[in-house]
């Protein structure tokens, strides 16, 4: 009993830090304290007495990283909730991309500028001496801390550019030195880079093989430093910052994806559907981290979100993006193909198309949908449940109570990654292609023809193809044939997984969510209006005079005009993070683009 106590005493400290911040100098706000990397008061000397503490205090890190469904009622800000893009049909007026003239207003607060987690991770690595440990098990949870702060610098980076870097937890005094450190002001974004590099082959280098189910080991890390290093050096390459700390990133992010690739025991599920809609991933051979929901323990709302709401819906450009089945553009040899207005839009296709969106059109204006979620825009998302097993009075499907496991990172992800690594690295081959975009178009569930490498143009059984959306979309050309069916079959494969934002941002293709430049993310599906018995007003097509078909109009009203600019892509620090830095005699200084606001 006295054990129990002890560590029910030590929770209330915990606890009682993070909730009222009772122990904060008086000089230091509360909200300092949160905003800031801040130190620990409580009396914590017995909490690193056992390797099952150290594990029971990460715990609280994990859902930072792998946030998965969320949790209850709310719907999820990642996966298929992440629509600022062009994968989803554009609203009825377009505002301008934050960080457009009127829309440039710097926020008070908030806006992802906080050192919280940092301060966590640094915590766990200056504290990990302290278990009575064997030195490699002490050098794993080190690892383990490495990570943490390697992913949430790659995400700060990433948001704001330049940053401070704390590589230890602060100590709050009224010393100078301790002032001086606790406001830092930034630092160059590339020498954050170098900290973060370090901190992925540390990780890499020390953390378990395999530590157990849902834990952190070196191919979580590996996984984890082939998503951000793939694209944090793009972002250096094609935003021009540095082109040799960009190519340092990607031969980083190689080398992270060939380990993670050289562990025979991650294997393609040979069902894609079951990455998203099965109870239980712990036996998925794809997945390499998952979050594990489990009825009256963590629950989540993607199910019935994408069951019995209805949604804005994907975009005729995301739709269209699907490749034949014969494996070539749908535009391609016949630039003026028409979508069926009909199932038959769906026939003949990759079957990632069906696999993703319910082969029908489920448009507000029906009736008698059951419990089908419909999509303004026509295409109605069924990845993540299967709607054969779908109980409308089942518990597990109410609101708030669904228990699919979120895949977080899986193998999948990491060959689309290895195949892009290459191909900005210059070092594209056949083989390559073969281990990676054509392992995953043989997946038994998907069956497509193989890309191939003819002349460094791709083609299909020795035909080469160009597609004629690249050019129309990138008209400067400056992403060559190869590139856009490699960045294709990345967009198709990670469909409304909540990449889509960054990748547009990291390759600096934010105008593909201008209707002006991309019309067809205006547009849904194409639909004959006699084949619905129930029409009304808010089925609108293409050609408002007496329109019998057309393409579902989304975009009625405004549309973007500015073109984006470096401020679109970077955020800027909240006026209240400058403000607290001046009030204790310090310069926060604001992000290049956005100082003259």
């Amino acid at each position: 009993m006295k054990k129990i106590k002890n560590i029910k005493n030590r929770i209330g400290k915990i606890a009682l830090v993070l909730s009222c911040c009772a122990f904060v100098p008086a000089f230091t706000s509360c909200e300092d304290f949160l905003d800031r990397p801040p130190y620990d008061q409580f009396d914590d000397t017995e909490f690193w007495q056992s390797e099952a503490q150290a594990r029971a205090f990460m715990y609280g890190v994990y859902p930072s990283i792998f946030p998965g469904y969320g949790t209850g009622t709310v719907d999820p800000t990642t996966f298929y909730f992440e629509t600022s893009n062009d994968d989803y049909m554009s609203g009825i007026v377009q505002t301008e991309l934050y960080g457009s003239p009127g829309n440039d207003a710097i926020p008070t607060s908030g806006g992802g500028w906080s050192f919280t987690d940092i301060r966590k991770a640094n915590y766990i690595i200056e504290n990990v001496d302290r278990l009575p440990l064997d030195e490699a098990s002490v050098n794993h949870w080190r690892g383990v801390g490495r990570f943490f702060r390697a992913v949430f610098y790659s995400n700060m980076v990433f948001t704001f550019g330049d940053v401070p870097y704390m590589d230890k937890v602060p100590v709050a005094s009224n010393k100078k030195e301790d002032l001086d450190y606790l406001y830092k002001d930034r630092e160059p974004r590339t020498l954050v880079v170098g900290k973060i590099m370090e901190d992925f082959q540390y990780a890499m280098d020390h953390c378990r093989t395999n530590d157990g189910s849902l834990q952190i080991n070196k191919y979580v890390a590996a996984a984890m430093a082939s998503r951000l290093l793939l694209r944090e050096g793009t972002y250096l390459k094609y935003h021009n910052l540095d082109a040799a700390k960009a190519t340092e990133c990607l031969e980083m992010a190689k080398a992270a994806s060939e380990l993670v690739m050289s562990n025979t025991s991650y294997k393609l599920s040979d069902d894609y559907k079951a990455l998203f809609a099965s109870d239980d991933l712990g036996s998925n051979p794809e997945v390499i981290m998952y979050r594990k929901y489990a009825v009256g323990v963590l629950e989540h709302n993607m199910q019935t979100t994408t069951t019995s709401f209805s949604v804005q819906g994907a975009s005729r450009s995301l739709a269209e993006s699907f490749s034949t089945s014969e494996g070539f553009p749908i535009y391609w040899n016949n630039a003026y193909w028409m979508a069926p207005a009909s199932d038959d839009f769906f026939a003949n296709r990759d079957p990632r198309l069906t696999l993703i969106f319910r082969s029908g059109y489920y448009i507000r204006g029906e009736k008698n949908l059951g419990n089908i979620s419909f999509a303004i825009s026509g295409f109605s998302c069924h990845k993540y449940i299967d709607d054969a097993k779908f109980d409308p009075a089942s518990t597990l499907y109410a609101r708030g109570k669904n228990i699919t496991d979120a895949p977080c990172l899986r193998l999948g992800e990491v060959l689309l990654n290895y195949a892009e690594i290459c191909y900005e690295l210059g070092l594209l081959t056949q083989g390559i292609l073969d281990q990676t975009i054509n392992v995953l178009r043989d997946r038994k569930s998907v069956g497509m023809p193989h890309l191939q490498m003819v002349g460094g143009k791709p083609a299909v059984d020795g035909q080469e193809y160009d597609d004629p959306k690249r050019l129309q979309l990138n008209p400067a050309n400056d992403v060559s044939e190869l590139l856009w069916e490699i960045r294709r079959e990345r967009r198709v494969e990670l469909a409304h997984e909540g990449f889509r934002r960054n990748d547009l941002k990291r390759w600096k293709k934010l105008d593909y969510m201008m209707n002006a430049i991309n019309p067809d993310i205006r547009y849904g599906a194409y639909i004959r209006l006699e084949d619905y018995k129930d029409k009304d007003a808010s089925i609108v097509v293409e050609d408002p005079a007496d329109a019998k078909e057309g393409y579902i109009l989304g975009n009625t009203g405004a549309q973007r005009v500015i073109m984006p600019t470096e401020k679109n892509y970077i955020s800027p620090v909240p006026a209240d993070e400058i403000g607290k830095y001046a009030n204790h005699g310090y310069k926060l200084s604001q992000t290049k683009a956005w100082e003259s606001e």
